[in-house]
């Protein structure tokens, strides 16, 4: 180390300030210390030599702060003005130089036996701008334009005082306990101006979902009531943007934003459709330049923090995958923690949703490529009630309970796959008929009847709808029964009902609610002309409208739509039973695009087609 000495008007050396004591790590290395305010006095340099001089960066082993992580110790750790720090694996030959030349590193104490070290920064005044700060002038010039923007448009975009509390009070009572993403920044809310600003947005637009929130979604104190659509929106338009300028510095914070806005943000056109997934590549990229695959010592104060926020991680990476036909990004092989163990220590309703996120990735590797065989596979499933004894969440609010029973009813649904051929006939494998019908219906039952309004209205509930509904449509599609062509008929409009009343806050609702709403005008089109041509009339059908709107949920008192079908003339139509002969879709009109609502209908339950939403969308308008 070149070291550069003043001296006086004569030529004669100044005398050098000397540290008087390294610290503790650089004793045990036998390096040089620069860590305690000695050694390079920066004041008494000559200006030309400064630029020349190895900065020292903040102490690695200082308290941990708030929503820091272990590993090693607080090198993790970061705050608003504090050290970035950033993992650097031993398979790169950068971690040999590091280790050998920086004083600023620390090798990694996982207990599996460090697999690199740790490098911590000092935070200088150029990187202040974010975790990936801009050199070169132009996009500087750029960045300070939209950072501009972000303070005068984005940060001011949240709801007032009063009707945060009711939306805060709904995320805490039934979203936060399911999937706890925020961590303790809930309940204690960040120091720092821009992330607590940005904790606000999140939260508002994660509870914006709920019937209760839908008089509450103001941006501002005097402005008007919004639509969920809007108000969702401009939310996830303005924490999008504030994101892109940067002013987010501490990297577990930002980890939290980009899971919550991956699952909580709806797309609102075809450009935007793969944000959701991008978000989530985004998060699972910081977690690991956080390291949080890696495990440390239980004994560690931060560990339970880092164990959590991985399993979130975990959770929304295979949510992803049956959203949006994604591959899994995050795999056991490559996570250092005991993942049953980290999902044992979770509270109760977060645990039960993690036992059936378990499901769920047995359940994708059915999907996989190369993974389809000609025979009929289905993954066993425990029962419900059992999963809820094993989780301790005896005592959950019942309202939280019956969301996770519509999840897991859907990833039953998806745990079964019958060879290619079986996939479209008359007849389905037994096993898949009676697991999908059984579970099919308790989604429709809970949504329509038992919890209506009372949810925990994440994406999991349009998600086990659409799967309900194509179920009863491959029932209503492909039965010889007419008996079961009705019924299936009938559950398709209740299905199509209720995701009707979810299509302003969920995109995925509203494109099947479209290619839906067209498939039964069609067939009531069918149906009367089918009857009009032989003659066949039931007045034992004609009482079956008005009995089915008395079994309809009615609609909330908060706006919620659900539409009853009915005939346009006013007059009853028959019912599938009274033509037991005849091929109802057969007599669809020819201009009608039958093979494309066959692909996306039946492909949901393939995992065919479900990150082609927004193509659908399109087609059907």
């Amino acid at each position: 180390m070149v070291r550069f000495v003043e001296s006086d008007s004569t030529g004669l050396p100044l005398k050098r300030k000397q540290v008087a004591q390294a610290c503790s790590r650089c004793r045990r290395r036998k390096k040089r210390c620069a860590h305690n305010g000695g050694g390079v006095d920066g004041d008494s340099m000559p200006e030309g030599a400064r630029g020349v001089t190895v900065q020292a960066s903040a102490d690695p082993l200082s308290p941990p702060q708030v929503d820091s992580l272990p590993g090693p110790h607080a090198a993790r750790t970061e705050a608003h003005e504090g050290p970035a720090s950033r993992f650097v694996g031993d398979l790169s030959p950068e971690a040999i130089l590091m280790e050998a030349t920086s004083l600023c590193s620390t090798r990694d104490v996982s207990v599996r036996g460090g697999l690199g070290i740790w490098q911590s920064r000092e935070t200088r005044p150029s990187e202040l701008s974010g975790p990936l700060a801009l050199t070169s002038p132009s996009r500087q010039a750029v960045q300070d334009m939209l950072k501009a923007y972000v303070w005068k448009n984005c940060l001011v975009c949240r709801p007032p005082a009063p009707d945060y509390a009711v939306l805060r009070r709904i995320y805490l009572e039934k979203l936060h306990p399911i999937f706890p993403i925020l961590g303790g920044h809930v309940v204690s809310a960040p120091q720092d101006e821009v992330q607590g600003k940005v904790l606000k947005q999140i939260i508002s637009l994660a509870a914006a979902a709920d019937p209760e929130a839908a008089r509450h979604l103001r941006l501002n104190a005097d402005g008007p009531l919004l639509s969920r659509h809007d108000f969702c929106t401009s939310l996830s338009n303005s924490i999008q943007t504030i994101l892109d300028a940067r002013l987010i510095t501490n990297r577990v914070f930002l980890t939290r934003i980009l899971a919550a806005l991956s699952l909580y943000m709806q797309p609102s056109c075809s450009d935007d459709a793969d944000i959701p997934a991008l978000l989530n590549g985004h998060a699972v990229n910081q977690m690991y330049t956080l390291g949080l695959q890696m495990a440390t010592g239980d004994n560690h104060e931060n560990s339970q923090v880092a164990r959590s926020l991985l399993c979130c991680l975990w959770a929304l990476d295979r949510l992803n995958s049956a959203f949006y036909g994604r591959a899994c990004m995050i795999h056991e092989r490559d996570i250092g923690w005991n993942l049953d163990n980290c999902i044992s220590e979770q509270p109760p309703l977060f645990r039960l949703f993690l036992m059936i996120i378990g499901l769920l990735d047995k359940v994708i590797g059915l999907y996989r490529p190369g993974n389809r065989l000609e025979r009929e596979i289905i993954i066993d499933l425990p029962i419900f009630e059992q999963m809820i004894l094993d989780a301790g969440a005896t005592r959950a609010p019942s309202s939280c309970l019956a969301s996770l029973e519509i999840f897991y009813h859907s990833v039953a649904i998806l745990s079964s796959q019958s060879p290619a051929e079986n996939r479209s006939t008359a007849l389905p494998a037994p096993a898949t008929n009676s697991r999908r019908s059984l579970a099919a219906d308790r989604i429709t039952s809970i949504v329509s009847h038992e919890f209506h309004g009372q949810l925990s209205y994440m994406p999991i509930i349009p998600y086990g709808l659409s799967l309900s509904l194509s179920v009863s449509y491959r029932k209503m599609r492909h039965s010889n029964v007419p008996m079961f062509r009705s019924r299936g008929k009938e559950a398709f409009r209740v299905n199509t009902s209720l995701l009707k009343s979810l299509d302003d806050t969920f995109w995925t609702a509203k494109t099947i609610v479209a290619m839906a709403e067209q498939v039964l005008q069609e067939m009531d089109k069918a149906v009367a002309s089918i009857t009009q041509e032989t003659g066949l009339v039931n007045g034992s059908k004609r009482a079956e409208p008005t009995q089915r709107r008395e079994r309809e949920p009615p609609p909330s008192d908060v706006g919620d739509t659900v539409i009853v079908y009915s005939n346009h003339e006013g007059t009853d139509l028959p019912g599938l039973e009274t033509i037991p002969d005849w091929d109802v879709f057969g007599h669809f009109d020819p201009t009608f695009n039958l093979g494309a609502v066959d692909a996306a209908l039946d492909g949901n339950l393939d995992f065919g087609t479900s990150s082609n939403w927004f193509d659908w969308q399109q087609l059907w308008g």
